[in-house]
């Protein structure tokens, strides 16, 4: 019994460090992710020693710091390739960020948080790439896509993502109360989409829509993100029709609608 506690011990040590080292994709130091997996340095030292050696993780020889490398990503590549929603959704995502000259997210619900699975960018300018990233995460309080999954549950379930959110003040306009976002939520109901109105970035604006199933109730959605100050007046009333013709697109394509 002793040895398969310290298995488990050891199991979930690992996963402790490759979640600090997913929140760091540039690198970090032996003593950023011991102090961040709340491990001591000898153990995070030999842990990582171990996740090299099999080519999950590698050490850059000039800083030191360690990083995943890409087979970790193929892990999750294989299960997110197998998903209708990504294949199906994929060619109109890319049209639409062609289209529309922004970049465009889809995105996954995951617990509290929403995880990006696809990133379009092939219209978009250079002074409008998004720093984001498939495989990140973000909370769903605060970002167009989380809020318009949201906006297809549940009051309960909208209640226990917040009551479970570690909830923080990102930029001046993000939301702190949950009445607040209850509002919102009625609001993303009437009009048929959501808006990040640099409520997760300052400067950055998205409109987001859900791609619910076949009973309405969506654990995927898709945003236009870019420059706030670009994303307004007609331009804004342009974008969201795009948005709205390619979420047709996708559920005609999907078979939901």
């Amino acid at each position: 019994m002793e040895n398969a506690a310290g298995g488990v011990q050891s199991v979930a040590r690992i996963f402790s460090i490759i979640e600090v080292l997913a929140a760091h994709p540039k690198g970090a130091s032996l003593q950023e992710i011991s102090r961040e997996a709340g491990l001591p340095k000898s153990t995070v030292h030999r842990l990582l020693s171990s996740l090299v050696t099999l080519g999950y993780a590698m050490q850059d020889s000039f800083t030191t710091h360690y990083r995943l490398t890409l087979k970790m990503f193929e892990l999750s590549s294989g299960i997110v390739n197998d998903m209708d929603i990504l294949s199906v959704a994929k060619p109109h995502l890319d049209q639409l960020s062609r289209r529309s000259g922004e970049a465009v997210h889809l995105v996954i619900q995951d617990g509290v948080d929403i995880v990006y699975i696809y990133k379009a960018e092939a219209g978009a300018s250079l002074g409008t790439r998004m720093a984001s990233h498939i495989g990140q995460r973000a909370p769903m309080y605060c970002t167009g896509v989380g809020k318009a999954i949201l906006a297809t549950q549940s009051y309960g379930e909208a209640e226990r993502v917040w009551r479970k959110s570690t909830v923080k003040q990102l930029t001046r306009h993000t939301l702190t109360t949950f009445e607040a976002l209850v509002e919102q939520l009625k609001e993303i109901r009437l009009r048929g989409y959501a808006m990040d109105d640099e409520e997760n970035e300052l400067g950055i604006r998205c409109i987001a829509l859900s791609l619910p199933v076949i009973s309405g109730r969506a654990e995927a959605a898709f945003s236009i993100s870019g420059l706030a100050p670009q994303m307004n007046g007609p331009r804004l009333t342009q974008l969201t029709r795009m948005a709205l013709e390619t979420k047709q697109d996708i559920l005609r394509d999907l078979g939901w609608r």
